[in-house]
């Protein structure tokens, strides 16, 4: 009994270990040991798909193997992302979300592969595979368990009634048969309609199945308005220029709108052209489903609401680091805002809000800078375009001058410094920005007077910073929100004294602090009237050769990728994969006889033990994408990840490569081979060394054998 009674302490203890979320966040890794998907051989598994298919008795079998091979390649292409999560917190839960659905079907239960994505899409996917994938974005948005449920269930109903290779097959037939006397569009609101139908079966089934459970029916109903608000953050609270106002620091009103605009109600929009139903039409279905059918004693939480909440907090605060990936600075400021209402002392939510001042005011001063190749293609969005509560965050953004942004931004990262002085992240944003304060013309001079009488303010100014907004869910506050109009005292120098409490008492802040000798004199653009005072001034190939001696790098998932519009899909994706094994080997070969270090961070390549390496992977991986949202020869800082230092110190090396080849042949026998090698100092944020060249050739043995030599030659013998 007392063995029994310890390894229930044992499970329990090692199920429930959480993070403190009072204090801080760790960002979501994965652990434990790898499931079979990132170990198998897929050409092997491919293999095996066909051969029970060829026992089958099938007319399609022909694109049924088309299917086969993609489908598998691209979940090989998810689960090797560096994105998808492995026995995490929230993967953990999700599946134990699906023991309780399928509680009485222990088959099925077992064909179920079930992962935490980490995107910030409000979406779900399933695979015929049994692979099923849960969006970050999507849990950082539900509001029950009894919605995850549903929408697990949802999904599973996908995988068991084979939507999605039957969907392809559908489609492929349409798109060979369908032009016959149709028009592109007709033929796209054909194949619009199939996926409706589908998404339509999957809600019926899903509630079919979620009915057997004990879940609140009427939350399955509930979900779709989920769904419908999606492009809403994850609650609706007030933005509050309080928050970021200190004793000596009032922000004028003018930057605030006096209301913000009512939510858009489109979810009986035309969904001809879409691949779901509009949500209206989703909602009447399951509302006629649920009907007359007993209800009580069903419940929102089977699992227990605590836990619930615990794992939708830890989605929430993945969310921002999401967001920061994107560079999208907006989303994250104001996800940030939300947790730090109900965590105030969550060091890790302060940092990203330090993070997305600083980089906003980047962005205003031209440092940070957005093109076609970003997410955020045409930069912040404008006000006008936002809806609800976080439209007065982009109007306060679009409003405030740059300098002025910046001020407001140095008073929030500098006392963040000083509570947290050993954080290296928040000193370094705290020095860049007294920087950039020198650049505004302005000394220690300009920000010093005699401290002013404390005004007699409205009570609604005496709210704390830290004041808890009441916990609603998102739905139920569109239902009926509650606008208020503040009223706030100005000054017309209202920045004047932000910093004279720092001046009196803090030596290093004055240490740091631009003197008027030491400015470079630019331009006062970016104040607004506020100001106390005014002032008139306002190819074919490509090399990059290293400049410094690399002896060791980290090799980044050698790429290959085999493009011959001659043959069958299929057939280029196996050759691919067999043709980059053999380039990684390449690679290995060649750094290996000009005794050049490599340590290869691949998921493709990993054991079932090398946990590790996935999230190594994952963070570099991250890195990469911020940095290749814009041009390349703009260095954006990068805010996404603070463990890159904890990377180089493990592999010894801040320098990273990536290598790899693309051949194309075109159907009239045209033949490109695009190889490319390049260093990043992962360290400084720099590209050190390029190596892009085009052959108007086939990809010969020889020649790749060459490329890959020379580029660690030329590495190797760098001045």
């Amino acid at each position: 009994m007392i063995k029994y009674f310890l390894l229930f302490v044992l499970v329990t203890g090692t199920c429930f270990a959480q993070q403190n979320l009072k204090e801080n966040f760790v960002p979501l890794k994965s652990s434990g040991a790898l499931p079979d998907v990132f170990t198998q051989n897929i050409r092997n598994v491919i293999k095996d798909d066909i051969t029970e298919l060829n026992k089958q008795k099938d007319n399609n079998k022909s694109l049924k193997k088309t299917y086969l091979t993609e489908t598998n390649y691209e979940i090989e292409k998810i689960v090797k992302s560096g994105n998808t999560l492995i026995n995490d917190e929230i993967t953990t839960y999700l599946n134990k979300v699906v023991d309780v659905v399928l509680k009485n079907n222990q088959t099925l239960r077992n064909e179920l592969h079930v992962y935490t994505l980490k995107s910030p899409v409000v979406n779900a996917y399933s695979y015929d595979k049994g692979y099923v994938f849960i969006n970050v974005g999507l849990i950082a948005q539900a509001e029950t368990e009894a919605q995850l449920a549903y929408i697990l269930c949802h999904e599973i109903c996908h995988y068991t009634k084979k939507h999605h290779i039957n969907g392809y097959v559908d489609t492929k037939k349409i798109e060979r048969n369908g032009y016959d006397g149709k028009n592109k569009n007709d033929v796209l609101i054909e194949k619009c309609q199939y996926s409706k139908e589908k998404e339509s079966e999957a809600d019926i089934e899903g509630f079919k199945l979620f009915e057997q459970t004990n879940y609140n029916l009427k939350q399955a109903e509930k979900s779709f308005d989920v769904l419908q608000y999606a492009h809403l953050p994850f609650e609706l609270v007030e933005f509050k220029k309080s928050f970021f106002e200190t004793e000596n620091y009032v922000i004028p009103k003018g930057y605030f709108l006096k209301e913000v605009s009512s939510i858009r109600n489109n979810s009986n929009e035309d969904d001809t052209k879409h691949t779901h139903p509009n949500t209206a039409k989703r909602k009447v279905s399951i509302a006629e489903l649920i009907g007359n059918r007993d209800n009580s004693n069903k419940v929102d939480y089977v699992l227990g609401k605590e836990q619930f909440e615990y794992i939708r907090d830890l989605a929430r605060m993945e969310l921002c680091r999401l967001y920061l990936k994107r560079r999208d600075y907006p989303n994250a400021l104001y996800a940030a805002y939300i947790l730090a209402n109900k965590f105030p002392e969550n060091q890790y939510v302060k940092e990203v809000i330090a993070k997305c001042l600083y980089a906003i005011s980047l962005h205003g001063k031209g440092i940070i800078k957005y093109d076609y190749d970003s997410y955020l293609e045409n930069g912040f969005p404008s006000y006008s375009d936002i809806e609800s509560y976080p439209q007065q965050l982009y109007h306060f953004i679009g409003k405030m001058p740059t300098n002025e942004w910046t001020i407001m931004s140095l008073n929030y990262i500098y006392r963040l410094h000083q509570k947290y002085p050993s954080n290296k992240q928040i000193g370094a944003y705290s020095d860049s920005l007294l920087k950039l304060i020198g650049n505004t013309n302005w000394g220690i001079t300009d920000f010093v007077r005699v401290k002013k009488k404390p005004l007699l303010r409205d009570t609604l100014l005496l709210d704390s910073i830290n004041a808890k907004i009441e916990t609603k869910s998102k739905t139920d506050l569109i239902a009926n929100l509650q606008k208020e109009n503040t009223v706030k005292i100005e000054d017309t120098v209202y920045y004047k004294d932000v910093f004279v409490d720092l001046f009196m008492n803090d030596t290093e802040f004055v240490s740091k602090f631009p003197s008027a000798n030491s400015l470079n004199a630019q331009t006062n653009a970016g104040f607004s009237t506020y100001r106390s005072r005014s002032t008139s001034k306002s190819k074919n190939e490509e090399l990059i050769k290293a400049q410094a001696k690399i002896e060791k790098v980290l090799l980044l998932e050698p790429f290959y990728l085999k493009v011959d519009d001659s043959k069958p899909e299929e057939f280029q994706y196996t050759e691919s994969d067999e043709r980059q094994e053999q380039f990684i080997t390449t690679v290995n070969d060649c750094a290996k006889k000009l005794n050049f270090e490599t340590v290869t961070l691949d998921p493709g390549l990993v054991t079932a033990s090398e946990v590790d390496k996935v999230n190594d992977f994952s963070v570099i991986n991250d890195w990469f994408a911020e940095k290749f949202d814009a041009n390349d020869k703009d260095k954006n800082p990068i805010f996404n990840t603070n463990e890159i230092d904890n990377v180089i110190a493990k592999y010894g090396t801040q320098y990273v490569m990536k290598i790899g080849i693309v051949n194309y042949r075109s159907k009239t026998g045209i033949k490109r081979t695009y190889y490319y090698g390049f260093i990043y100092d992962i360290k400084d944020n720099d590209i050190v060394y390029k190596r892009y060249v085009v052959y108007r050739d086939k990809d010969s043995k020889d020649l790749i054998n060459a490329k890959v030599y020379q580029t660690f030659h030329e590495l190797k013998h760098s001045k």
